[in-house]
């Protein structure tokens, strides 16, 4: 190889040389690149996911206390509804039949103060007609093997006086011979309410006479506890108003949706024009048998839920629907001869709920003035023929 030669492969060495460690730093500078953009890309990133989102996210709220819609007013018989118009009814009515509703709506004012008005979705005490919810609730402990409507209230009860001669069942029919409760004042206990059922003793008939009394319910309502150990309010909760759906019930209308849809119970004085306020009872003392409110259509889905046996079997059904005396009065509910009925009353309240023997019909009247009109029963029959017509 001559000189020349040797001068040319030398220079072609160092291109070569230059040429490899440029594409080396170019390797190296994009890896480096590369790199740095996808630490910057994870850097970024990484704040938005460690951000906690509970500052930007509604926490979830209780079915009983949104906001929901309210519910509207529905008119398929007006015949029915001028009927109630005509006869001063102030309060909330339902009636279904065959699942088509046929009368939802308010009338009158739920405060006549403030002129709030009476709606599908108004609150209501319903007094006496929860006779039927425990009533319920005694035949499900019974159907559990754990209680007997034949079992004698001696064998709960050992301090009952009469208790080896009276049944269970008779004080389901109002038929226990029992004197009943006391004036009580301010707050008090079941288990106090008990024993001044207990001190005031028996009347001298025995078993089987007729005769109407809260206390009767009372002590049914401690057996609920007694038998299920827990609380009435709890035993009622999971064992009826959810298995019903009944979303809108509770005891004091207050602590229902937060109170937004209360009403306010009227007595028309004598004077036959005035107005006024009874003041509500201390509800402990109408425990098992007056301390519930709730909307019309709650009472609905009770009454349904109990006729598709959803509740109790038809052999409970048949037990709580048998006459118990010439009262007519069966398990919480009057038989008549073409619907079963159970009757409120509460210190400015007034209700009414029917179903037919068939399960058909439902008409509930609830009302938040006392006395203003006569017979609920007459009302309740004359909407029957109406929708018979």
């Amino acid at each position: 190889m001559n000189r020349r030669e040797r001068q040319k492969h030398k220079r072609r060495k160092k291109l070569i040389i230059v040429l490899s460690t440029l594409l080396v730093l170019f390797i190296t500078t994009s890896w480096i690149i590369v790199e740095f953009k996808s630490k910057a890309e994870d850097t970024e990133a990484a704040p938005e996911e460690q951000t906690p989102k509970e500052s930007t996210t509604e926490k979830p709220t209780n079915p009983q206390t949104t906001n929901e819609k309210p519910t509207q007013a529905i008119i398929n018989n007006y015949e029915i509804d001028n009927y109630l118009k005509k006869i001063g009814f102030s309060g909330s009515v339902l009636i279904v039949r065959e699942g088509k509703t046929i009368l939802q709506k308010g009338y009158l004012y739920a405060n006549r103060e403030t002129k709030a008005l009476n709606t599908p979705d108004t609150l209501y005490y319903i007094g006496s007609s929860q006779k039927a919810i425990i009533a319920t609730a005694i035949l499900q402990l019974e159907e559990k093997g754990k209680i007997s409507t034949e079992d004698p209230i001696s064998k709960y009860l050992p301090n009952f006086p009469n208790g080896n001669q009276i049944l269970l069942k008779n004080f389901l029919n109002h038929t226990s011979g029992i004197v009943g409760k006391p004036k009580v004042s301010g707050t008090v206990s079941p288990k106090e309410l008990i024993e001044a059922i207990e001190s005031q003793g028996i009347k001298r008939s025995q078993p089987g006479k007729w005769n109407y009394l809260d206390a009767n319910y009372m002590v049914l309502a401690y057996l609920v506890e007694m038998i299920s150990g827990e609380s009435l309010s709890n035993y009622l909760q999971k064992n009826i108003f959810e298995p019903a759906q009944m979303t809108h019930t509770g005891t004091y209308q207050k602590d229902i949706e937060n109170g937004t849809n209360e009403s306010k119970g009227y007595l028309i004085k004598k004077d036959g024009g005035t107005y006024k306020n009874p003041k509500l009872a201390d509800l402990s003392q109408l425990y098992g048998a007056g301390d519930i409110s709730m909307t019309t259509k709650d009472m609905y889905l009770f009454d349904k839920a109990l006729m598709d046996k959803k509740l109790i079997s038809e052999a409970s059904l048949k037990k709580m629907f048998a006459p118990g005396s010439t009262s007519g009065y069966g398990m919480g509910f009057y038989v008549d001869p073409g619907s079963y009925n159970s009757h409120g009353v509460l210190s400015g309240w007034n209700v009414s709920n029917s179903m037919s023997h068939t399960g058909k019909t439902y008409v509930i009247l609830f009302s938040n003035i006392q006395n203003n009109i006569h017979s609920f029963g007459k009302v309740n029959n004359h909407i029957y023929k109406l929708l018979n017509k």
